[in-house]
Parts: C-alpha cells; sequence; structure tokens
C-alpha cells in the first residue's frame, strides 16, 4: 500500500468538508452578497470549482436525507473534525452559514499541477481564526499564517470575506493568488459565467464547475500521450485479426474525446437534497460556431403530454420527447461521423452519404411527439420488450427509408462492421403482413447469424435473441406504432387500440410520480423515468453465471428532464429514497442468498435462515 505523506493527508482532511459535502449533496442556500461570494475571488481561469452554499443547513439537509438510510449523520462530525484539526472545541472565526469552495490550480509552476488546489473559508472574523485557534499562528510579514503546531502543513492568508489555504509546499502560489485577486482589473470566475450559470451557482446548495478549454489546455497532450500508450497495448494484446478492431475501437474514443474537449467550452453540476429525494442538474455549453453547437440549438418545443398514455407502469424506461427532425438529424450525423471512424471509413465517402441521407429522410417522415416505453420480459427472446408511437407526417417518405433497410444491413459499412464482430445481420420487411381493425400492420425480423456458431458470443446471442428480433408496425391515425419483442403482434394490437380509443386517457401512475419530483418537467424537451432494479433483474436473468434471483418489488423511478436550446443541454435528474432505499434492500437479499466461499474440492453450503432480528 502506498502510504500518503504527512502534508498530504492533512490536505485530504482539510478539504474533506467540501468534497463530502459536494459528494453527499447540499442543501439551499441562497444567493450571497459579493464580499460573501467565493467566484467574485476566484480568478477567471481556473481550472475547477466546488462551492458549498451555507455549510450549516448543508449538514443538515444530508442528515435528514440519510434518515432511514445512514445511521450516521454528518452535522456533528464536520464540526467536530475541524475544531480538532484547528485545535480549539469549535471552529473560531469561521462562518459556518456560509459559501465554501475548493478551486485550482493556484499560480505558478511550469506544469499543470492539481496539488495546488486551494480551499476558500468564509470568515466571520479573520483575526479570531488566527489568534483563538491553538493550531493557527499569527500572520508573518507577508500576511501569511501557519496552520499546524509541530510542523506546519497549511498556510493561510485573508481576501475579502475568505481565508484563502493551501498546503504549506504552495505559500509563493498563495502570495501570487492574493496579489493577483487584489491586483487592478482583476477577473474573477462571476464576470466570466453567463447570467444564468451565475444564478445556478449562487442559488444551488452545491455547484461545482468545470473549465474544459483550460482543461484541453493544461491536460490536452498528456491525456491523448496516455491513450495512444492504451491502444499500442491493446493491439499487442489482441489476437492476429483482431488488432485493427481494437485500434479502431480507440480511434473512435480518442476522436470523441477530442471533440468534447476542442468543442465545449464548460460543463457545471448543482446538487439539492430534500427529504424524499435527491436532485442533480448538469448543463453542458458548447463554444459558439462549433458542430457541438450545431448540435445543441435545439428548438425543440414540448412534448403532447397525451402521448404519456402509451407509457407503462413497471417499465425499465419509460421516454416522451418532442421531435424535432432538424436537431436528429444533426445528432445522427454526428453519430454517424463517429461511427465512420470506428469503421476506419470516409465520413464523406458514397457508402455514408447514403446512410445520412436514409436517416434524414426517415426522421423527417416524423412529426410531434414521441412516446415510447422499454420493459423486461425475461423468460422471452429478447427479455424485453420495445413500444413507442410517434407522429407520422409522410408515412411514403419513411416507408421508402425502411424499404431501402435491408439492402443497408446485406452491403455497405453497417453490414462490415458487423461482420468484423463476427455477426451477419439480416433486415427482412413484409409489408401488409396482417390486417387488425381495418389498420395494415407490417412485419420486419433482424436475423443474427454468427459467423462462428461455437463461439461464446454465439452462445451469449443465442441466449439473448434466439434466432433473431422480431417486430411490428402501423401507421393508425397520423400515428406511427412500433413494437418490438417477442409477442409483438399482440403489442401492436395494444397501441393500435389506443391510438383509435380516448386520446386523454392520463398518464401511468408511475409516470405521474416521477414528473413531481422535478419542478418544470412538463416544461422539458424530453422526460424520461428510469428503473435501476428492473435493469438489475434483465441482467441477472441472463448472465451465463448462476446468480441469486430476488424478486423486485420497486413502485419508484428515477426521473430525468432536459431541454437543448442555444448551444447548451440541461438536463436535470431526481433520485427518490424510496428508490435507493429499494436498491439497498436488494443488494442485502442478494448477499445473505451468496453461497458461502468453501474450500477447493466441498460442496457449497446452503445459505441457512438467520434467527428473527439478525442482521
Amino acid at each position: 500500500m502506498v502510504r500518503l505523506s504527512q502534508a498530504r493527508l492533512a490536505v485530504v482532511l482539510w478539504t474533506s468538508i467540501s468534497l463530502f459535502c459536494a459528494a453527499a449533496l447540499g442543501a439551499a442556500g441562497g444567493p450571497q452578497p459579493a464580499s460573501g461570494d467565493p467566484i467574485s475571488v476566484i480568478p477567471a481561469d481556473s481550472l475547477f470549482c466546488v462551492r458549498i452554499n451555507n455549510l450549516t443547513g448543508t449538514m443538515a439537509k444530508i442528515d435528514q436525507f440519510l434518515t432511514g438510510v445512514s445511521p450516521i449523520g454528518v452535522s456533528m462530525i464536520v464540526p467536530a473534525q475541524l475544531g480538532k484539526f484547528l485545535g480549539s472545541t469549535e471552529p473560531k472565526g469561521i462562518n459556518m452559514s456560509g459559501s465554501f469552495a475548493i478551486f485550482g490550480p493556484l499560480p505558478g509552476g511550469d506544469t499543470p499541477d492539481l496539488k495546488r488546489i486551494a480551499v476558500l473559508v468564509p470568515m466571520s472574523d479573520y483575526k479570531q481564526f488566527t489568534q483563538g485557534n491553538p493550531n493557527v499562528a499569527p500572520p508573518d510579514a507577508q500576511g501569511i499564517a501557519t496552520i499546524g503546531k509541530e510542523q506546519p502543513m497549511f498556510v493561510a492568508t485573508d481576501v475579502p470575506g475568505f481565508a484563502l489555504v493551501t498546503i504549506s509546499n504552495n505559500r509563493q502560489a498563495l502570495i501570487e493568488t492574493k496579489k493577483l485577486i487584489g491586483g487592478p482589473g482583476a477577473t474573477t470566475l462571476a464576470k466570466r459565467l453567463s447570467p444564468d450559470e451565475l444564478k445556478r451557482a449562487q442559488d444551488s446548495p452545491v455547484w461545482a464547475y468545470a473549465n474544459i478549454q483550460t482543461v484541453s489546455k493544461m491536460f490536452g497532450p498528456v491525456i491523448q500521450a496516455k491513450l495512444q500508450e492504451a491502444k499500442k497495448s491493446m493491439q499487442e494484446m489482441q489476437k492476429p485479426g483482431q488488432a485493427g478492431q481494437a485500434a479502431a475501437a480507440m480511434d473512435m474514443n480518442i476522436s470523441l474525446l477530442n471533440s468534447l474537449m476542442q468543442e465545449m467550452q464548460s460543463a457545471s453540476l448543482t446538487l439539492d437534497p430534500g427529504a424524499t429525494a435527491i436532485r442533480a442538474g448538469f448543463v453542458a455549453t458548447a463554444v459558439p460556431n462549433t458542430e457541438m453547437a450545431k448540435v445543441l440549438q435545439g428548438g425543440a418545443g414540448t412534448p403532447d403530454k397525451n402521448f404519456m398514455q402509451y407509457l407503462e407502469n413497471g417499465a425499465v424506461m419509460n421516454l416522451v420527447m418532442s421531435m424535432d427532425p432538424a436537431a436528429w438529424n444533426r445528432i445522427n450525423n454526428f453519430y454517424l461521423d463517429m461511427f465512420a471512424t470506428f469503421a476506419g471509413k470516409d465520413p464523406s465517402g458514397e457508402d455514408f452519404r447514403k446512410l445520412k441521407k436514409l436517416t434524414t429522410d426517415a426522421t423527417g417522415a416524423l412529426t410531434g411527439t414521441l412516446a415510447g416505453s422499454f420493459s423486461t420480459d425475461v423468460k422471452a427472446k429478447p427479455p424485453f420488450r420495445l413500444q413507442y408511437v410517434v407522429g407520422m407526417k409522410d408515412p411514403q417518405a419513411f416507408y421508402r427509408a425502411m424499404e431501402e433497410m435491408p439492402a443497408m444491413f446485406e452491403s455497405g459499412p453497417i453490414a462490415d462492421l458487423y461482420k468484423q464482430m463476427g455477426v451477419v445481420l439480416k433486415f427482412e420487411l413484409k409489408r401488409k403482413a396482417e390486417t387488425y381493425k381495418d389498420v395494415a400492420i407490417d412485419a420486419i425480423k433482424i436475423g443474427i447469424n454468427p459467423t462462428d456458431p461455437n463461439s461464446e458470443q454465439s452462445k451469449m446471442l443465442a441466449v439473448l435473441f434466439g434466432q433473431g428480433i422480431e417486430g411490428r408496425l402501423a401507421v393508425v391515425n397520423n400515428l406511427l406504432v412500433y413494437a418490438i419483442a417477442s409477442d409483438s403482434g399482440t403489442l401492436v394490437r395494444k397501441l393500435i387500440d389506443q391510438a383509435k380509443g380516448d386520446s386523454t386517457q392520463p398518464a401511468p401512475s408511475e409516470v405521474q410520480a416521477a414528473m413531481q419530483l422535478i419542478p418544470g418537467a412538463e416544461k422539458a424537451c424530453f422526460f424520461v423515468t428510469y428503473n435501476y432494479l428492473r435493469v438489475l433483474q434483465m441482467v441477472t436473468a441472463i448472465m451465463p453465471m448462476p446468480i441469486p434471483q430476488t424478486p423486485v418489488q420497486s413502485q419508484s423511478n428515477i426521473a430525468i428532464a432536459g431541454k437543448a436550446a442555444g448551444g447548451s443541454l440541461g438536463v436535470e435528474l431526481a433520485l427518490p429514497k424510496q428508490h435507493l432505499m429499494e436498491i439497498m434492500t436488494i443488494f442485502m437479499q442478494m448477499q445473505q442468498q451468496r453461497p458461502q466461499d468453501q474450500p477447493p474440492g466441498q460442496p457449497q453450503k446452503q445459505p441457512q435462515p438467520k434467527p428473527q432480528g439478525q442482521t
């Protein structure tokens, strides 16, 4: 085990307040005055910043959320540890209801170094901080105070409203930072942020920010070098004939990373706990006039709420979203370019021009709103059901695109890629295969044929898909209804009945409950429910090794809502405490059912029931 130096260990102890709260979530703090706002002090070009508003309220909210989840709270632990570190019963001079922040790196040094991080500690009385805490020495002639008795591990200096603290090795960087902050024309992070982002930073309980362009400048070359080393290692480990696949996969990852680092301006995360749920918000902003900025221009409206009737209780995932063909085409082209890189093809070549036109024609035929559900069906092949309903404005254009699909699967980049992975796909479309209530139903089948029927991959595909995937689709009342399942005919007929019936039926109860978790979710461009336990149920059912099965009794879902507009993507997520407790219960049951380890050659013991009350 590698032992940390004493100074580094102390850094971890000091910064644990902010890091723990950021990880465990915070409480409402409200806008701060300029003198108490850390981002009005932090330099604009900082790589990152983590801010926690109202630490006292944060800890109380964390304790409230942890009730019933964990027997350990933080309201007493954090102040006690901080007081112990400073050498007093309770930390003196610190405003525990103020805004704490970690940022970095500090100025100085020829190479990027994340050891040059600093903590802004809000002060109620800086003089009391340096004189009232036994482990803090008074400032020297340069205004630097040391923290630690026998061997000072930290240094601190006063800046407006805060003590700026870092490890003692960063003394010179601390002096330079203080001059930079107080210097004429100093640009702070508050001046760099957009008005919306500034409001998020001031209003959110916890706010974390990363300047991706600074990340790219500081660490881009190092990251690229490491990826190339990993690519070379993977090629050396692959069997003859497979090295090209590994290189292509790594090239696609490198290309994606390059796009993110060159075209993303910044990313930020907010966290907010409540008594019954945790909410998190994520915003990614693109560099203006880049391809990513075009993809994130948005333009989609709000989905039609009536489409929620097509969603399902008990689903792994439900989705309702507004259909914007232009936005979809930008996304499709972005991914097709990445796919071309993975396949070792020219994105501007004839094959990919045809593929892009095909996707453009298909999405251009759709309109309005899309609603779909993905559910488990562990006793069937495939072990899932997929159904969706979407507005249709041009059925002829849609079917023209569908009729070109078989040729795309038999030859071209899609077929080539799957052959490289050891799979031959065959796409079959049968128009008007059956009729139900005067509605023609079309049938599709995707055959999945491994090139090596004796390979482990072949055996896994057989377990998952049997002879292939079957689906049914139909157009009714300007809607496209689509189903993929072992009983896709039954499923599509149910959708036809719904499309012909009352269009004002309420959303399923689980969807309604999930929407209540995110304020303003009804105005988002897309809304998703996600159930981790049902995913776990499907995964454990299809794994080749035996895994204890536990009945899934889940009535709660993770909620996700988002919108792309003006070159930014904003996503809100809510995790109910109930869902977290359901997950914990399932894992405890699986642990109890797991056979105990036995010496080699001896049969495994079966788990015995525990006496009531024993855990």
